[in-house]
């Protein structure tokens, strides 16, 4: 007969997580949505990372262009021969990297955020984070029309994730934690704190809740004073507070936004095409995006790098309206083949490029059908940047805040969200497009947006709902013992089995029900009176309910407890405290299917 446990091992176990002290304690509680306290400490960690991530890679990625450029991003001061060979020979280098790593490691950007957000339980390797920081910088480095959000936010949702994992946090924590990160790197990035916020929220996280804004919150403040003192607390773009002078003008910006919508869903859908050539050699791919950027570089150079400068030209009104569509035409030519064909920058820097220059074009026409009582095409450029991010993210919110926080003009407001839901309902009702990460992932055959009940039971950690009213028990006991067992008034009786693959599940009450059968048959004669307390009890044959469990991990979700219950075919779940050793000091808790209904019909 196996060794039966001590009854101080099994108290030990069943004070479990009374006792816990420190650290262990405090993971134990962030399983639980209420432990709104220690998540907020450890998203101002995550935000302090996340911004000096984020900080370094914006300097790695403009730092190498002023051995070349006289001016930031002016890459129009480079002579033709260059402007075609840098995006080529930057194309080369990616392929050559590409190449020594494994398809699994080339997985980078924000998609692969979400895929891991919603798939993996918010698990980033750092490798692929590596493989981001420093292809996203050559890409940028080299011209590729390509912009640096999309690497912050992957840098920044591994921030969160790696503390997370070094702390061995439950995962619902680590997701919340990497929502924050991915807020400090926005705000970080562009110094748009609330942007940073709404935006891990509204398409990252996509969830609105109070325990889930004040870690953001906090962790963008982080992000954004990390920018503040490495580059200043300048906005972004220093333009100046122009506004809309008449009512009359919103026909206008009505017609611009059904352009800009228009606009937004053709890239959607060029991106849907390519994304799906990525298994291709990336050297065939990357070569492809060089020769095609390169060429385009030469005769339209204001596409080439993220081209902030030529953005803020465009709010300023300096460009004219033959130069805003050839450089339109040229930049969703080079974005769409450069991201599609799995370039690693971003498309945040991009839309709003595009935004702005359909803007420009718009506010110049305007301009001259209305004369000059109308707003200048700078303003134009405004809103038509808070439209395209928003048509192209499915993200209304976060582009009616970034344009704000990135001009510092009010003014913008009022107009810009006309524009955003006009933009918004043509891309997604006319077209029938999604946001341009959604319909990526499903490009790429993988799971993007969850259900409403995925979103509830992946933000609860199996700890904090798991019941601990059990004990440990070998498969034979005495009379005595099983007795001894049903005085410590536990529901469950987990049956340990070292010859099955894993223990089995008795309930307490159907333990008791025998042991007073037999003493009333002792009673009424029925039984021996000569057998004693030494009798052995068979706890997998007598009478009961027994259930067939499967181990889980305690830092897992109720939705992986959900999926392990699908996947496996066990009746319920033990929750594996991971010490090794002995059943009674490792298991922690027991999930039912019944635990996890009547969590989400609360």
């Amino acid at each position: 007969m196996p060794k039966h446990p001590s009854d101080s091992a099994r108290k030990k176990a069943q004070l479990w997580p009374q006792r816990e002290r420190g650290l262990e304690k405090l993971r134990l509680l962030l399983s639980s949505q209420e432990a709104l306290g220690p998540l907020v400490a450890m998203a101002l960690i995550t935000g302090i990372c996340a911004g000096a991530v984020t900080v370094a890679f914006r300097i790695v990625s403009e730092w190498p262009t002023e051995l070349f450029l006289s001016i930031p991003d002016r890459y129009e001061s480079l002579s033709p021969l260059w402007r075609f060979s840098l995006p080529v020979f930057g194309s080369l280098v990616l392929a050559a990297v590409y190449h020594l790593l494994q398809a699994r490691r080339r997985q980078v950007g924000v998609v692969y955020v979400l895929d891991r957000l919603h798939n993996h339980q918010a698990q980033m390797p750092v490798q692929n984070a590596l493989l981001q920081f420093f292809a996203g910088a050559t890409a940028l480095v080299s011209g590729h029309s390509v912009g640096r959000e999309g690497p912050a936010v992957h840098l920044g949702a591994t921030s969160g994730s790696w503390v997370g994992s070094r702390l061995q946090l439950p995962n619902n924590s680590v997701r919340t934690l990497l929502g924050c990160g991915v807020a400090a790197a926005i705000a970080a990035s562009f110094n748009t704190p609330l942007a940073g916020v709404v935006f891990a929220m509204e398409v990252v996280m996509l969830e609105y809740s109070v325990a889930g804004f004040l870690p953001v919150m906090l962790a963008a403040v982080a992000g954004s004073a990390s920018a503040q003192l490495a580059f200043g607390n300048q906005p972004a773009f220093n333009v100046p507070a122009i506004q809309m002078n008449s009512l009359a003008e919103l026909p206008v910006l009505f017609l611009c936004a059904l352009a800009i919508g228009t606009l937004s869903a053709l890239f959607i859908r060029a991106q849907r095409l390519l994304v799906k050539q990525q298994y291709r050699p990336p050297l065939l791919r990357f070569l492809a995006v060089g020769l095609v950027t390169g060429t385009l570089g030469i005769w339209v150079p204001e596409i080439l790098g993220a081209g902030y400068d030529t953005l803020e030209m465009a709010m300023l009104g300096e460009l004219g309206l033959s130069a805003l569509a050839i450089i339109v035409a040229a930049k969703l030519v080079a974005t769409a083949v450069g991201s599609g064909l799995g370039i690693p920058g971003g498309v945040i820097g991009p839309s709003l490029f595009l935004g702005a220059c359909l803007g420009g074009i718009a506010g110049g026409l305007t301009n001259l059908w209305l004369g000059e009582y109308t707003a200048s095409p700078g303003f134009y450029a405004m809103v038509g940047m808070a439209a395209m991010m928003a048509a192209l993210l499915n993200a209304p919110l976060a582009a009616l805040l970034a344009i704000l926080e990135l001009t510092y003009n009010p003014n913008v407001l009022f107009p810009g969200m006309m524009m955003i839901v006009v933009a918004c309902l043509v891309s997604r009702h006319f077209f029938g497009t999604d946001s341009i990460f959604q319909e990526t992932l499903r490009a790429l055959d993988k799971s993007g947006t969850p259900s409403w009940r995925q979103q509830m039971l992946s933000r609860v950690g199996v700890a904090s709902v798991m019941e601990r009213r059990f004990v440990v028990s070998p498969r034979n006991v005495t009379e005595a013992e099983a007795r001894r067992l049903i005085e410590r008034h536990p529901q469950w009786l987990l049956i340990e089995l070292p010859k099955e693959p894993a223990p089995q599940l008795l309930r307490a009450a159907d333990l008791a029900s025998f042991l007073e059968r037999v003493r009333e048959a002792r009673e009424e004669g029925r039984e021996d009176k000569k057998r004693d307390a030494e009798d052995n009890v068979d706890l997998v044959k007598l009478p009961g309910e027994r259930l067939q469990l499967a181990a889980l991990s305690w830092r897992a979700t109720l939705l992986e407890a959900q999926q392990t219950l699908d996947s496996s075919g066990a009746d319920a779940l033990y929750i594996d405290r991971g010490h090794g050793g002995a059943l009674d000091n490792s298991a922690a808790g027991i999930i039912l299917p019944a635990d996890i209904d009547n969590f989400y019909r609360k």
